[in-house]
């Protein structure tokens, strides 16, 4: 039986995006659009869903459509835990709103105007029910969930890196997005020496949203300035003490203007140098990459079963012939629209089934309601592979519908497989 650690903090959306009351009403119309699109046509009868089928993004594909030049700030991430565990803060770069932006309208077709709705997306925060969800901003549970992970799982990972030999590691983010969670743990496995050698296990990681154009735009990019900026600091001696800006849970005011969407070009206190893109980059990259055992695949679409055969494929070795495999799902603001919340349980309770074939899982039980800090997984038995999804959300949506409680029914009725209802598949990458 798989473990699960439900992760439900925040209240509010994250400072990256400087929310007025006009932006706030915009975003909850936009959300409620995906409780109704789809129900009832203009003459009051169903109407069919069309939703992405999920598929591969070839991450080749996806650099070579970069600027030859990059903008980008950094995020910190201090937790009041990691300060108290006496754990140093993390600075993650993030690609900046107005870079985004401005590969969204060079890349523009004015006759169909396809980047429309995305462009509409980064500057009113606008949802548009299976067109965009949202993920090229970072939204606030997607930090909370990054702080943990920092915390709760980090340290043991890099501890049975050390080890050399061992399970190999699956890491999984739903509704990717900015993809903020993920990066902060290939931030620390970049921050180490590159093996001499050959790796005898491999780390895996999988991203999916929605919107191929997230993946694209922004998690492919995130991801390579991540391992840039901890390439550099491991080879520029000048760059080994990571400068990470304070913290605004901390009382401190550096964060304060991560989204620099209305102010072109103005600099603030984490503002980095342009990262300048060419092929030798992407070399270094890949090399760097494989010499770490690290792999990176990508995935948009819809939840749905041929979306977990993409993101997890059956063990194709007999159980005795497997090599153990711990598995980590992560998703944050994933759960905020009624209407996508079948689809999205069905996918993470597949995902789970699937990771307990890739070894033995042991059992732990986890209260069901919402907790304010996230549970921890039991240790498993010596020789027993993990298997662990972290789900961060707010507990209430106010005005959508969706929230924890209604999470956790859907998933109870899933998991018992009594859940009589057909309604919506929704396929969004979530607030990610």
């Amino acid at each position: 039986m798989s473990t699960f650690a439900f992760g439900f903090e925040g209240d509010d959306i994250d400072h990256d995006v400087e929310i007025d009351e006009l932006d706030a009403t915009s975003i909850n119309a936009g959300i409620r659009q995906l409780d109704i699109a789809g129900k009832q046509n203009e003459g009051g009868e169903k109407a069919e869903v069309s939703l992405i089928e999920a598929s591969r993004c070839d991450l080749d594909e996806m650099l070579s459509t970069l600027p030859s030049q990059m903008s980008y700030s950094m995020l910190s991430l201090i937790s009041p835990q990691s300060s108290a565990m006496g754990l140093p803060g993390v600075a993650i770069p993030r690609r900046e709103v107005f870079d985004i932006r401005a590969q969204l309208m060079a890349e523009d077709d004015a006759d169909t105007n396809k980047n429309s709705e995305l462009i509409s997306g980064l500057e009113k925060g606008d949802l548009t029910p299976n067109v965009y969800e949202g993920g090229l901003k970072t939204w606030e549970c997607a930090i909370d969930l990054a702080k943990l992970v920092a915390v709760e799982e980090v340290p043991s990972l890099l501890s049975e890196m050390a080890e050399g030999e061992g399970e190999d590691i699956h890491i999984l983010e739903l509704g990717a997005g900015t993809a903020i969670p993920s990066l902060s743990i290939l931030h620390h496995l970049f921050s180490q020496p590159a093996p001499q050698s050959p790796p005898r296990r491999s780390i895996r990681f999988v991203f999916a949203d929605y919107n191929a154009a997230v993946l694209r735009l922004v998690t492919v990019p995130n991801i390579l300035l991540t391992w840039h900026t901890c390439h550099r600091r491991l080879n520029d001696p000048l760059q080994l003490e990571e400068n990470v800006p304070p913290d605004p849970e901390n009382g401190t005011d550096a964060d304060n203007s991560l989204d620099r969407s209305n102010h072109f070009g103005s600099a603030d206190n984490d503002e980095q140098p342009d990262l300048d893109i060419d092929p030798s980059l992407f070399s270094a990259f890949r090399d760097d990459l494989h010499a770490r055992g690290i792999s990176l695949s990508f995935i948009s679409g819809a939840w749905s079963p041929a979306f977990v055969e993409l993101a997890l494929p059956k063990p194709n070795h007999s159980p005795s012939q497997r090599k153990r495999t711990n598995l980590l799902i992560l998703a944050s603001e994933t759960i905020y629209s009624p209407s996508s919340l079948r689809a999205f349980s069905e996918t993470l309770l597949a995902l789970l089934r699937r990771g307990a074939e890739l070894g033995p899982v042991s059992t732990s039980a986890l209260p069901s309601e919402a907790v304010t800090k996230p549970a921890v997984a039991d240790e498993c038995a010596p020789g027993k592979s993990k298997t662990k999804a972290l789900i961060a959300a707010k507990k209430v949506y106010f005005g959508v519908g969706g929230g924890v409680d209604e999470f956790l029914e859907v998933m109870k009725a899933v998991g018992r497989g009594c859940d009589d209802d057909d309604g919506g598949g929704g396929g969004g990458g979530g607030f990610s």
